[in-house]
């Protein structure tokens, strides 16, 4: 999967407190069924340096690549 668009900004529904997806622990990973074809939404729950929890939603494609196959 390949994220579409720039990487949402989020802010923690507690502290006010930007997230950063990569900085924080990754509590859990939803994956939904996009709208359109070939997309799929999938929603991180990270926790925020004041013990919150946020969840942060970003829409992706889905590609399929053949690897070693001639």
């Amino acid at each position: 999967m390949r994220p579409l668009g720039p990487e949402p900004a989020t802010v923690c529904w507690h502290c006010g407190r930007p997230v950063d997806a990569n900085a924080g622990l990754l509590a859990a990973r939803y994956i939904y069924r996009g709208e359109q074809p070939a997309t799929a939404i999938v929603e991180d729950w990270i926790e925020c340096a004041c013990g919150a929890y946020q969840n942060l939603r970003r829409l992706n494609e889905i590609t399929i690549e053949s690897l070693g196959k001639a």
